[in-house]
């Protein structure tokens, strides 16, 4: 397998793997999820319809594929071998997940609704210059969801190679090919109604999924979960430094080791919330309030299949002891299957094949409708292009084939190499990017166009300068680089790089003299209640008349906000054609 995919010796020794059961579960789940997206293709209409599903996603739908957004391969199958390795301190990172989106909910979720936008870059245009704005939000979604994409479709070789059982070249690289063009059709097919639907299949199977391996853990240990940690702690492998597994310390130790578990449990409570792809989700719901309850929902979801997820991690090695678990860093996905097979049998890991896959799908297919959104909207307006919505809609769709078949490709060429690296990278990057420019902007009277560019691209040359010198390039034999060593960073960069793009952020809007006070409270206005304040509204209805009359797709002439035609002068938020039917 190494041939192939990134990953350092020794091999495993797969011997879980029931291709006779994983790959008809596969289909019959890729023929099921087809279905579940076909059903709504023939609501997508319009743009607003496949990029935002006319913004007709109630709470409950919208709670389930939030919620379905973050339970990834890293975290549901990786995280498993990462407590039964490491305990205690493997359990508190997914602590920082529901931190993020508890953030979410508090700073984001109806706001930037009642905005009423589609990207950032409508968000980032309501405080700065039109173009700028929207390149400095291009450059930050595409950069994430090149990373995230290389990350994730890597990951589809990985799952090919544990649940089915695939190891050569031809066939792993062949799998990622087809798993992702797969899923590019998913998305070109229905556009976000259908990646929302995709979600929430996803979400209900994996969380059953989940509850039945958990049940199935209390009962081999009469539903005593006191029973389980004892047993844990029992067989835990001995450490140097001699920490429990039930206790702090044993991955992150004394000294300066405390302080690399606070930087990655930090920059993940507010990378995540900050990732462009998550904050769609608050653009397709139905009003700001249903953003905020749906987040919220997600929230509570999320929590509950991480607790079933700690406990199945610590009945891995109570079950399997610590010389069966994944032993090594880059095998701690591993221990999911042959736990697995161990309390559940053949039948069981082959049916949690097509989970593990989804869990790679339904994140793929959500980054690329928001890479598709930030293309059309975002990249058009710097172009100076303004299609007709039938003109725009031709392109979304051809964008979509482009933009997938191409990440698909060059996925499967860095098949080889060894890019875990950016996961983190693109959390950290989001942190430090997006959410102080997105914090500013909604909550900050003086902030910028100079304020903006210097949190995007100082804050991201800064980011990349650190992670050069940190441990995922050079030094460790995971690293990108293994043979050299010039790394300085031992904690991870966002620790330094978030506060920054704070600083940056506010140092930047000082030294401008741009100051536009009511652009900020036509923002707050429009934040808090979804409506214009009331000295805008006469220039609102004197810009759509003017866009009826010179504008093919009715945007606002100043190219500030959201480009949907504004709201009308009485304040309300406009339908699209598909609403108002």
């Amino acid at each position: 397998m190494s041939t192939i995919l990134a990953d350092p010796p020794p091999p495993i020794d797969n011997t879980w793997a029931v291709p006779e059961i994983a790959i008809p579960a596969t289909i019959a789940a890729a023929v099921a999820v087809y279905f579940v997206v076909k059903a709504v293709r023939d609501s997508v209409r319009t743009p607003d319809d496949f990029l935002i599903a006319g913004r007709r996603i109630g709470p409950v739908q919208n709670a389930i594929a939030l919620a379905s957004a973050p339970l990834m391969y890293s975290t549901l199958f990786i995280i498993t071998g990462h407590i039964a390795l490491n305990g205690y301190d493997a359990a508190m990172l997914l602590t920082a997940f529901t931190t993020s989106m508890v953030l979410g909910v508090l700073l984001f979720a109806s706001p930037i609704r009642n905005l009423g936008g589609h990207t950032l870059g409508d968000i980032f245009a309501m405080r700065a210059e039109e173009r700028q704005a929207r390149k400095a939000a291009a450059v930050v979604t595409l950069l994430i969801y090149g990373m995230f994409t290389i990350i994730s479709l890597a990951a589809i070789a990985f799952i090919f190679n544990r649940w089915f059982g695939l190891d050569n070249v031809a066939g792993l690289g062949l799998s990622v090919l087809v798993v992702g063009l797969v899923t590019v059709l998913y998305a070109y097919m229905a556009g976000m109604p259908g990646v929302t639907r995709l979600l929430v299949f996803k979400a209900i199977l994996t969380l059953t999924v989940v509850l039945v391996l958990t049940l199935l853990v209390l009962a081999k240990f009469n539903l005593n979960v006191f029973d389980i940690l004892d047993k844990a702690e029992a067989n835990r492998e001995d450490v140097p430094a001699g920490y429990d597994l039930l206790g702090p310390g044993r991955e992150f130790g004394e000294g300066q080791h405390r302080l690399v578990h606070l930087s990655k449990l930090f920059c993940v409570a507010v990378g995540v919330a900050a990732i462009p792809f998550l904050f769609m989700r608050n653009f397709a719901t139905t009003s700001g309030k249903d953003a905020r309850r749906s987040a919220g929902w997600a929230s509570v979801i999320v929590v509950g299949i991480y607790l079933c997820m700690s406990v199945v991690g610590f009945a891995s090695v109570a079950v399997l002891g610590s010389e069966r678990i994944g032993v090594i860093k880059a095998h701690r996905d591993i221990s999911l299957p042959k736990l697995v097979d161990e309390v559940g049998g053949p039948l069981m890991v082959g049916v949690l094949a097509p989970i593990a896959l989804l869990t790679i799908v339904g994140v793929y297919a959500a980054l690329l409708i928001n890479a598709v959104t930030c293309v059309t909207k975002d990249l058009n307006v710097v172009r100076g292009r303004k299609p007709a919505p039938a003109d725009e809609l031709k392109d979304i769709r051809r964008n979509t084939l482009r933009i997938g078949i191409v990440s698909v490709l060059v996925g499967v060429a860095m098949l080889p190499v060894r890019t875990h690296i950016f996961i983190p990278t693109s959390i950290d990057l989001a942190g430090t990017a997006i959410l102080p420019a997105v914090v500013y902007a909604l909550f900050w009277r003086r902030f910028n166009t100079s304020g903006l560019k210097w949190i995007v691209y100082g804050g991201t040359a800064l980011l990349f300068f650190l992670v050069i010198f940190s441990n995922g390039v050079t030094g460790p034999d995971d690293a990108i680089f293994p043979g050299h060593d010039i790394k300085f960073v031992d904690i991870e960069p966002g620790l330094i790089t978030v506060p920054a793009g704070f600083l940056l952020g506010y140092l930047g809007s000082i030294a401008s003299k741009e100051r536009n006070d009511a652009a900020f409270a036509e923002m707050q206005v429009r934040a808090l209640t979804g409506g214009l304040a009331p000295d805008a509204r006469k220039e609102a209805a004197r810009g759509a008349a003017t866009g009826a009359a010179g504008s093919p797709n009715g945007q606002h002439p100043n190219g500030r906000g959201p480009g949907t035609g504004g709201p009308d002068d009485h304040g309300n938020q406009p339908r699209t054609p598909s609403e108002a039917r």
